[in-house]
């Protein structure tokens, strides 16, 4: 423990709260407790499930063994708190840092975009803008006007009037633009189709991922399973600083005293006693445990649904990290970080050994794909794949696994933001948790680590101790400033 996390006490907590539990072992329960560490609490994290980790989890692959993720998870560098927490628990050296995004456009043409390092936001973006091949240089120049156009803050932002991505683009971006760039960029990092989110959500991956600094674009990428980094590494992390973790245990209720503060949580029959709780659990599961606590979420609270489709092939298939592939049903393909031996199957009495080469395929709001026909969707990835890839030609396909989460990310609709909640609740000592409170930032890794240390801000608050857990963003200029107002 470092001395840093020492020195941030500025009151015994004898004074006040002693033991925390956090409900919830997702990336928001998880940063929550790394926040409260060194600060003289006891902290206990409860999860229902064998393994923390929540949406950033992994399965065990039924070949072989291994962990597959459930599906790519990728942050940015504008994500300063994940990137802190990351860096606050070792994790750091577990993703690697892209500048160069790859994007194949529609005839196949490769362009790799790469924000210069060496002028000012927002003159650093032009590269990668001007850098798309698929794109005619009146296209290019109409992309980087919108952006900067949508950058300026715009009645059409306020929740009232608020109108979608759709409607705001259409006037003003040529179509092939919106088809071949917006769509699949605003569906990759809200997990949203434009037809359904508000500008206002645009808005930010515009201004926080691209246009506010040098470094805001690029890309973090898991290198190992995020079972393996946040479900063993993080939480073995959190035990050796004093967290107890409790998996495979589930919340049933909230315990209340006399005074109708939170006096521990049921476990089934049994009680783990609190003084203060904070409450890192999906939307639907806070409402059935703080039913009076939570919006009517049910009619304002929606999720979007997210495809991932793994493939293993006997050889390699491409030679990119990653590729953003337009005007296809298929939108981001991942390479495999590692190769996995296995054994197969028998050939004339003798047990071969193949190499399994994994990539896996990621389509945002992928509600209604394909009618569900999973074969289907199969038959339509593998052939774009071999349309762009020449060595996937020759590849034979292993094995495959589709797997979707149909509430991935929450819908960030117009007027969202004004029902999101506020991690502080009525009831003093209890506080919420997760990518869908109030956070200023869509569902995302960035917005879950954002409010579980807003939890634990909003908690050490009520205990009159220091409550500095929330990262600023990246710097902006002055000319950035006074663009966005």
């Amino acid at each position: 423990m470092t001395e840093e996390i020492k020195n941030k006490k500025t009151k015994s907590p004898a004074d006040g709260p002693r033991r925390v539990v956090i409900v919830g072992g997702g990336l928001a329960g998880l940063s929550a407790a790394t926040a409260l560490v060194g600060r003289g609490f006891s902290v206990d994290l409860i999860e229902s499930r064998r393994q923390c980790g929540g949406r950033a989890a992994s399965f065990e692959d039924s070949e072989d063994g291994s962990l597959v993720d459930a599906c790519q998870h990728v942050a940015m560098g504008c994500c300063t708190n994940f990137l802190d927490l990351c860096e606050q628990t070792g994790l750091e050296h577990y993703l690697r840092r892209d500048r160069t995004l790859w994007f194949i456009g529609p005839d196949g043409s490769r362009s790799a975009c790469t924000p210069a390092g060496w002028v000012p936001a927002p003159l650093h973006l032009l590269p990668l803008l001007f850098g798309m091949n698929h794109f005619s240089f009146l296209e290019k120049a109409a992309l980087s006007w919108g952006m900067v156009r949508l950058a300026v803050r715009q009645k059409t932002c306020n929740s009232g009037s608020e109108v979608t991505a759709a409607q705001w683009l259409r006037p003003r971006q040529p179509e092939r633009v919106i088809q071949l760039f917006w769509q699949p960029v605003i569906e990759s990092a809200l997990g949203e189709s434009i037809d359904f989110v508000g500008i206002s959500a645009v808005r930010k991956v515009v201004v926080d991922g691209f246009l506010a600094h040098p470094k805001a674009a690029d890309l973090l990428v898991p290198t190992k399973p995020l079972g393996k980094i946040f479900g063993e590494k993080l939480v073995a992390w959190l035990h050796g600083h004093g967290v107890t973790v409790h998996s495979g245990r589930a919340v049933t209720s909230i315990q209340y005293d006399t005074s109708g503060k939170a006096a521990g949580v049921f476990c089934g029959q049994d009680v783990v006693p609190a003084d203060a709780i904070v409450l890192a659990v999906p939307w639907r599961a806070a409402k059935r445990l703080v039913p009076d606590l939570v919006a009517p979420v049910d009619e304002s609270f929606v999720g979007s649904p997210i495809t991932a489709v793994h493939l293993w092939f006997d050889k390699k298939i491409f030679d990119l990290p990653h590729a953003v592939l337009v005007g296809r049903v298929s939108q981001w393909v991942f390479q495999g970080e590692e190769e996995v031996g296995f054994r197969g199957k028998k050939d004339r009495g003798a047990q071969s050994k193949d190499v399994e080469h994994h990539c896996q395929v990621v389509i945002s709001a992928s509600r209604g794909i394909c009618d569900g026909n999973r074969s289907k969707l199969l038959e339509i990835v593998i052939n774009e794949l071999q349309e762009i890839f020449p060595a996937a030609r020759g590849a034979r396909l292993i094995r495959s696994r589709i797997v979707t989460d149909p509430t991935a990310v929450l819908s960030v609709r117009p007027g969202i933001e004004s029902v999101r909640p506020n991690s502080k609740t009525p009831v003093e000592n209890l506080f919420l948790a997760g990518d869908w409170t109030q956070t200023g930032w869509p569902s995302t890794m960035e917005g879950a680590v954002r409010s579980g240390r807003q939890a634990a801000s909003q908690f050490l608050e009520t205990a009159q101790m220091e409550n500095d857990c929330v990262v600023k963003d990246l710097h902006k200029n002055t000319f950035i400033r006074l663009l966005v107002g």
